[in-house]
């Protein structure tokens, strides 16, 4: 057995059964660890699940990446673009694109006796994917768009449906204002709730050939979805996974666009949805400051437990030196011993945070508020990897910045404590 960890170990259990004050501060840097490492696997996780949840929800209403006309919104788009593009199915065949579907957009207004509310109906086909609709679904279910004639079926969500007193099964009555008043009646017959305020309270989807007559538009669409196989680049930190996905995008729209398609030009969920965006970074900014205080925190109790140690030691330590030991030698033995205490630390706080993240990730035990938040509880997403990462990271600056007071054992004289009783 090395002598160094079996010296660490015979001192640490002499501490353990003399009941000292080394004790004592033992416990307390272990608590402290143990907390400090709880908080950020916990924040971690919270700051994570938000980013998932937060990005799922958005991409499921605007998609990755959209492709319309330049210099407009795809909701008001005036100049729409060719329905059949001729490299749309190149694009489809990127390795990370997942589909590529085709929309179309108009803004109307609700009206019944005693309400009025604006409205945004997406127009989509058959091929559309529908499973973000159905995973939020409250009641009813997904219209479905597959037939000879343009279906009249509409889904909305819960919020609207609540403010209009509609209930599923009810007709729907929209008005579209334009050059002149037209008037479409559909039956609703489903309700979802994403929880994404700004847009599910007005946000409807109903067949695209409804919305094309509307527009009077003959082959031609308010843009294209471009859904990617994964979402980790969507609403991410990493934006240079993003922005080349953009350009092999843009690349092959000038490569294999032909005199029959118009301009068309990307957009990217983060410029439409720039809000949620700049709130997760300053989430991320506030996971980054939890880390850093906690660190310290935990860091410069182990300091101080640590130097409380070598106080009750001292002639522990002149014997060592009397004995031949160097002063590095010595300081592994006590780096050693402020090691075990770190891992000891860091096995209760992972086993707490953990427990704590299946247990919300299961229950969702703690409610948040829809309005202020998008969630309706605390969304948890931790990976193995981000727990790895933590641990090591947290006690590699834990054990550096117990190298400090290990310099009090170069001013230990083996000849004055020797004497010491």
């Amino acid at each position: 057995m090395n002598t160094n960890i079996f010296l660490a170990g015979r001192l640490a259990s002499k501490a353990d059964k003399s009941g000292k004050l080394s004790n004592t501060s033992r416990v307390i840097s272990v608590v402290s660890v143990a907390i400090s490492i709880c908080v950020i696997i916990i924040a971690i996780a919270v700051a994570n699940g938000f980013r998932f949840q937060i990005a799922e929800k958005a991409r499921g209403f605007a998609a990755d990446i959209v492709l319309t006309t330049p210099g407009e919104d795809i909701i008001n788009t005036v100049n729409p673009i060719n329905a059949d593009l001729s490299y749309k199915s190149k694009i489809e065949e990127l390795s990370f694109v997942e589909n590529v579907f085709p929309v179309s957009y108009k803004q109307g207004i609700l009206k019944t006796d005693n309400q009025i509310s604006g409205l945004v109906i997406k127009g989509v086909d058959s091929t559309y994917n529908t499973d973000f609709y159905k995973n939020h679904l409250v009641e009813g279910r997904v219209p479905a768009f597959g037939g000879k004639r343009a279906s009249e079926e509409i889904i909305i969500s819960k919020r609207l449906a609540d403010m209009m007193q509609y209930n599923v099964g009810d007709k729907v009555t929209a008005y579209f204002i334009g050059d002149e008043v037209k008037v479409r009646r559909f039956t609703l017959v489903g309700t979802f709730d994403a929880q994404l305020e700004q847009v599910d309270k007005y946000f409807a989807l109903a067949d695209i050939r409804h919305i094309n007559i509307l527009n009077k538009w003959n082959n031609r669409v308010s843009g294209f979805e471009v859904f990617f196989k994964d979402n980790d680049v969507t609403m991410a930190r990493d934006e240079d996974e993003l922005n080349c996905r953009v350009d092999q995008i843009n690349d092959i729209m000038y490569s294999f666009s032909t005199e029959n398609d118009l301009s068309v030009s990307i957009t990217t969920l983060h410029r439409r949805f720039y809000v949620l965006r700049d709130w997760l970074h300053l989430l991320d900014l506030n996971v980054l400051i939890i880390l850093t205080l906690m660190i310290v925190v935990a860091g410069f109790n182990m300091v101080s437990g640590l130097l409380i140690l070598l106080f009750e030691r001292v002639q522990h330590i002149g014997l060592l030196k009397a004995l031949g030991m160097t002063n590095r030698q010595v300081a592994k033995i006590f780096l050693l011993q402020g090691a075990f205490i770190v891992i000891k630390g860091m096995i209760w706080g992972n086993g707490v945070a953990l427990l704590f993240c299946m247990l919300e990730a299961k229950y969702n035990f703690i409610p948040l508020s829809p309005d202020n938040y998008f969630v309706s509880s605390v969304p948890i997403s931790i990976g193995v990897v981000e727990v790895l990462a933590v641990n090591i990271l947290a006690f590699a600056l834990i054990t550096l910045l117990l190298v400090l007071p290990c310099y009090f054992i170069s001013k230990i004289s083996p000849a004055k404590t020797m004497r010491a009783k």
